[in-house]
């Protein structure tokens, strides 16, 4: 749909070169309206796509951990089997069993509790700015590889400047 949407909006423009040069302002004028919703129409389509993308992102993201979770779920209880199992005959194995039970724990509560779980985490926005400047540093050098570079020689400038 954004495509054909694209479509239109160059035939438009297209119509309104045509009718400019033919000075019928008043068909420019209604075509420029026309063409103004047309990619006011493309924008919002084009957000929406961005959206439901980030959304269908966000989601696999969140089933991503969902299945950690069920993996890590009965790890726990086989920890807790062990550390009253093995208290018997190691007495400090216990404790060591014990802190790492908590370790899962606390990670399974900080996973699904506070703003981390909606993307709001201060940490998390910071590594996805580094990212978005990483995605910016890489678009602009491939930029670069589609335009010549500026002359730095600026003798050769200056020898031409002379003689114009």
């Amino acid at each position: 749909m954004i495509t054909n949407l694209q479509e239109r909006d160059a035939k438009l423009f297209q119509r309104i070169v045509d009718a400019t040069q033919k000075h019928d302002t008043q068909a420019s004028k209604v075509l420029g309206n026309e063409l103004a919703e047309v990619r006011k129409v493309t924008r919002i389509l084009s957000s929406a796509r961005i959206a439901l993308e980030q959304i269908e992102l966000r989601l696999t993201t969140c089933s991503d951990l969902g299945d950690t979770v069920v993996a890590i779920m009965p790890t726990m209880g086989l920890m807790k089997n062990l550390k009253s199992s093995l208290g018997k005959i190691m007495p400090g194995a216990e404790q060591e069993i014990g802190q790492m039970a908590e370790m899962l724990g606390g990670f399974m509560t900080e996973s699904f509790s506070g703003d981390a779980a909606f993307g709001l985490d201060e940490t998390m926005s910071a590594e996805s700015e580094k990212i978005l400047q990483e995605a910016s540093a890489v678009a602009e050098s491939s930029a670069g590889q589609m335009f010549p570079s500026v002359p730095t020689d600026t003798q050769e400038a200056t020898s031409t400047a002379k003689f114009l």
